[in-house]
């Protein structure tokens, strides 16, 4: 019970650590807002660059707080992780690297919070330096600190990758509070125009360290592909793809199109890349908790493996229980011509023993049923789009059945199926998030359901489909699972991986169909249905063997 408490506090502390990459983003963000972005200038009115002002200060300091409350949390959790596994005491944690930056980022967070109220000479000159401690106490804590070799360089860029991060993605939130304060349309193009040109910077300047630092830390083209650390830098980099092509039209808004018809769609899409920026970043933390490809030459799966365990095959919809070792896959010869007793092995050529078949067994069964339904939910969508079958517009129910099968057969072994007790399932990090996903379903459903039922596409109830459905995406990025074989975990991220990236892009494209004006939102109206249907195949092929 102590180790799987101590595995559920891991999992928050990457949850944890993804939100203080978030704050840390937008604070620095907002601090260059504040000072350089949406500063005072003649050409605009002043009335209204002060309200800019006034709610971007408010906005900072919610950063700052926010900050220093995930700050403490994180050092809580990685305390009680680092105490119950290692078996030491409190006063052996407070000398620890992790717990020094840790409260240095709190103190300068609560620090920035108490001082952040207005731009006198004072708050000019210490906001600047609070971020600078900010941003060492992170720099103390990631993955190029703890190299040997490098570490100057690697810090270095370390540094302006996340500078550019908290400037460009972080600075988002305050330019579109920006453009819902600012009372006329000279300050929302003024605030605009400065952004895009720091935006630019900082998009090269992601680019160039992201890609340097990839280099350095996965070190080879079979390490991008073959380690869980190389998938998750390959899955920022899609996500950052996308990203930068919203980025890209909005600078083509900015710069080709009337006021009248840009600032629309601008905030529209400025709210989608904000969307995506956040989980690219709570991708980012993930990699925190993996040890750099660099690292695992030993450990990269083969080419060959990966295809042999994502290669198409018939779904599993019977579980047929083995009584002993059956093969089912595998990378030892096959012994069919004897008729003997064929057997099943893992990435490592170990044979698998029935009680692990048998478990494998169950989980494809899960996945398989579960892809079923989101198959015939993004084919329902995809027929209601076209006009021809109102009733295909009710397809939000079928998640309620996900939501019942999720919570009694993707842990048979748990309450009230199972021999485990209630509280004990959701002490397990992995069961506590498949029961968090079913609670998901059973709300997007409902709220999906009676928007459509409503048909209004301005109801907030309608906003709830997207957030749900980006927010299961960010999850399944950062999902855990309980598998000390490095080779079996990277097998099971290649399946998950992109199914997260394009629940992440489904979302978003559901926003922007609700908020962008209707002439402008036929081609997001087809893209999330046809993101459901590729979820539903990609659960389908799912393997564990």
């Amino acid at each position: 019970m102590l180790l799987k408490l101590a595995d559920l506090f891991q999992y928050f502390s990457v949850v944890l650590r993804a939100g203080t990459l978030v704050f840390q983003s937008l604070l620095l963000g907002g601090v260059l807002f504040v000072f350089w972005t949406g500063r005072a200038s003649s050409d605009v009115p002043h009335k209204s660059i002060d309200r800019v002002q006034t709610s971007t200060w408010r906005l900072l300091r919610a950063s700052a707080l926010c900050l220093a409350a995930v700050q403490l949390s994180y050092l809580y959790a990685n305390s009680a992780v680092l105490m119950a596994t290692a078996e030491i005491g409190l006063d052996q944690v407070i000398g620890a690297n992790f717990f020094i930056a840790g409260c240095v980022v709190l103190t300068a967070a609560l620090a920035t919070a108490t001082i952040g109220r207005g731009s006198n000479k004072l708050t000019k000159w210490l906001l600047p330096a609070l971020t600078a401690i900010i941003m060492a106490g992170s720099a103390m804590t990631n993955h190029a600190a703890s190299r040997l070799d490098g570490r100057p360089l690697l810090i270095t860029l370390s540094c302006i990758h996340e500078l550019a991060t908290g400037f460009w993605i972080g600075g988002l939130p305050f330019l579109v509070l920006g453009l819902c304060r600012a009372e006329d349309a000279a300050t929302r193009w003024y605030v605009t125009g400065r952004f895009s040109k720091i935006a630019l910077v900082s998009v090269g300047a992601l680019v160039i360290s992201g890609t340097v630092m990839s280099g350095l830390f996965v070190g080879s083209w079979a390490a991008l592909f073959g380690t869980a650390y190389g998938v998750m830098v390959t899955a920022k980099a899609v996500m950052l793809g996308a990203i930068l092509l919203l980025g890209g039209v909005n600078f083509l808004l900015i710069r080709n199109a009337s006021n009248g018809d840009a600032l629309p769609l601008l905030r529209r899409l400025i709210e989608v890349e904000l969307g995506i920026g956040i989980t690219v970043i709570l991708t980012a933390a993930s990699l925190t908790s993996q040890p750099p490809a660099i690292d695992q030459i030993s450990n990269i799966v083969t080419m060959a493996q990966i295809s042999r365990r994502l290669r198409p095959a018939m779904p599993r919809l019977m579980f047929s229980p083995v009584a002993e070792a059956a093969s089912i896959g595998g990378e030892a010869p096959r012994e069919a011509a004897s008729g003997a007793s064929l057997r099943a092995y893992n990435a490592d050529g170990v044979p698998l023993t029935p009680r692990q078949i048998n478990g494998a067994i169950e989980s494809e069964l899960n996945h398989h049923w579960t892809g079923l339904v989101v198959l015939a939910m993004g084919l329902f969508a995809l027929l209601a789009r076209t006009g021809k079958a109102s009733w295909a517009e009710y397809w939000p129910l079928l998640l309620i059945g996900i939501a019942g099968f999720i919570f009694l057969r993707a842990d048979p072994e748990c309450w009230p199926l199972g021999w485990k007790g209630f509280g004990a399932c959701w002490a397990d990090p992995e069961v506590f998030q498949h029961r968090i996903a079913a609670l998901v379903c059973v709300v997007f459903a409902v709220f999906e359901a009676r928007a459509r039922k409503q048909r209004r596409e301005t109801d907030p109830l309608a906003l709830v489909f997207p957030m749900m459905t980006a927010f299961g995406g960010a999850v399944l990025l950062t999902h855990s699972h309980a598998i000390t074989n490095v080779k079996e975990n990277l097998l099971v991220e290649l399946n998950h991986v992109p199914m997260g990236i394009i629940a992440v892009f489904a979302g978003w494209a559901r926003w922007l169909e609700l908020r962008l004006p209707q002439k402008y939102s036929a081609v997001p109206s087809w893209i999330w249905p046809v993101c459901f249907v590729l979820i539903g195949a990609l659960l389908l092929n799912y393997r564990e063997m």
